[in-house]
């Protein structure tokens, strides 16, 4: 082989190195993402009763920030105090759930005829979504 073939397939080599090393480092950026299940705080909805939002989340940390995706909202507290409180949160809960999956964020729209719940499940949700946004 001659020397100048050599010398090319050298500088081939080395300049294709840093391209690797660089898909690399963007890999490494990228983290991994984790599932978990972050609950918020159980907020009494006036005279109804208590609520609190749980939620499913899948969390990647890139470049040092946390960032995630809600994928279930639930409710594993609700207000259950009386006939009327069911029949309303029986309508409400799944628009509010709709809600957050939708927009991935607390500014969601509260229920007509269910205000007092809609705003319990908001301060709810802003404590688990706190949640959610802290490194485990």
């Amino acid at each position: 082989m001659s020397r100048r073939y050599l010398t090319i397939v050298g500088c081939v080599v080395v300049l294709a190195f840093p391209s690797v090393n660089g898909w690399a480092a963007v890999r490494a950026k990228a983290g991994k993402t984790v599932t978990k299940t972050v609950v918020g705080t159980t907020v009494i909805c006036k005279k109804w009763g208590p609520i609190q939002v749980r939620l499913k989340v899948a969390q990647t940390i890139v470049g040092g920030k946390v960032r995630f995706k809600i994928l279930e909202v639930t409710e594993p507290i609700w207000p259950q105090h009386t006939v009327k409180s069911v029949f309303i949160n029986q309508k409400a809960l799944p628009l509010l759930e709709q809600q957050v999956l939708q927009l991935q964020s607390s500014r969601i729209e509260s229920i007509s005829g269910a205000t007092d719940v809609s705003v319990s499940f908001k301060q709810s949700l802003t404590a688990a979504l706190l949640a959610a946004a802290k490194v485990s």
